[in-house]
């Protein structure tokens, strides 16, 4: 007899918050499920923590493996889950007892092979609520630019339940940021009804040394090129969405090419920023007819689409006059 969920928890260097998350899903209203807890190499006392906890509690299955990050760790997890449904929990973080009755009980009763909830988010100085709204059902074109709109849900995983049987080959993808981002609008495409409601249920904290943090320290570029990839994606399945997708591909190109114009290894990330200002120029036409950005930024794409260094010039200067 198969589980009702599979609740897949990448563990990585968390041993100070492992407990208190895993202790969250194993005391969840709904007790029909699976906790795979993936310990992907960790080099402290996760892996034991781990092991206690499933010679504790028979729904726990303990996966030791070589680091691969976190899209590798949460792969191996569905590559082993069994339960109808998947739901994804990072292990620094905890998840309120009703959360998967809730989730669960939305997808069944109202057939929807993805249901989604809301979340408290903990900043260093600051705690952010998100989402107050009644329950709303989506079909897939609807859920589609609610995710790209990110009024109701967005891209994350961790506040959604998805179908098993929707993933196919679909699987996070590894060596890089924004994996949530890659998956989820795939996984939305392949659904018939998304159901949402503003319930924050998932706890979430925003840690200093977080993924995301890192790949800003460290001048990644994946969010441009999985929103390339989108971009080419909602052309060919949703033209009327394309236009936010270019949108958040000149944000997210924007904020690349402002980090390693001002960065003194410039000459580090010289193949990353033409790499990236091929793309953002790729789809010039596109952001300027958009008219959402100010006359200064739109400047800056002309200037971006004449020659690329004449960005990172326009830019240093600014840096220098507001430092003085």
């Amino acid at each position: 007899m198969y589980p009702k969920i599979s609740i897949i928890v990448p563990v990585y260097r968390v041993e100070n918050y492992l407990h208190k998350c895993i202790n969250s899903i194993l005391e969840q209203t709904l007790s029909d499920f699976e906790l795979i807890l993936v310990n992907d190499g960790s080099p402290d006392n996760c892996g034991n923590i781990c092991d206690e906890y499933a010679k504790k509690d028979s729904r726990v299955k303990v996966l030791h493996k070589k680091n691969g990050g976190l899209a590798s760790a949460r792969n191996a997890g569905i590559n082993i889950a069994e339960g109808e449904y998947i739901g994804f929990v990072d292990s620094d973080d905890w998840i309120e007892p009703n959360m998967y009755e809730l989730l669960y009980g939305m997808c069944l009763e109202y057939e929807c092979e993805i249901a989604n909830c809301t979340s408290v988010i903990y900043f260093k100085n600051k705690t952010v609520k998100n989402g107050t709204h009644s329950l709303i059902i989506h079909n897939r074109q609807e859920a589609m630019k609610a995710m790209l709109e990110g009024k109701l849900y967005d891209e994350v995983v961790w506040t959604k339940l998805f179908k098993r049987s929707l993933l196919g080959d679909i699987r996070f993808k590894e060596g890089a940021v924004y994996e949530d981002t890659d998956f989820t609008y795939k996984i939305i495409h392949k659904s018939s009804k998304v159901c949402s409601i503003g319930a924050p249920k998932y706890h979430y904290i925003k840690r200093d040394n977080s993924t995301m943090d890192s790949a800003i320290k460290n001048i990644r570029i994946d969010a441009v090129i999985i929103y390339d990839q989108m971009y080419q994606f909602m052309k060919e399945n949703y033209p009327d969405l394309r236009d936010m997708v270019a949108y958040k591909l000149a944000n997210s190109a924007m904020v690349v090419l402002n980090l390693i114009s001002n960065n003194p290894n410039f000459k580090g990330y010289k193949i990353q920023y033409y790499e990236v200002a091929e793309i953002l120029n790729r789809y010039y036409g596109e952001i300027i007819k958009l008219n959402v950005f100010p006359k200064n930024v739109k400047v800056l794409l002309s200037a971006l689409k004449c020659h690329p260094m004449f960005y990172k010039i326009i830019i240093n200067g600014l840096s220098r006059r507001q430092a003085i």
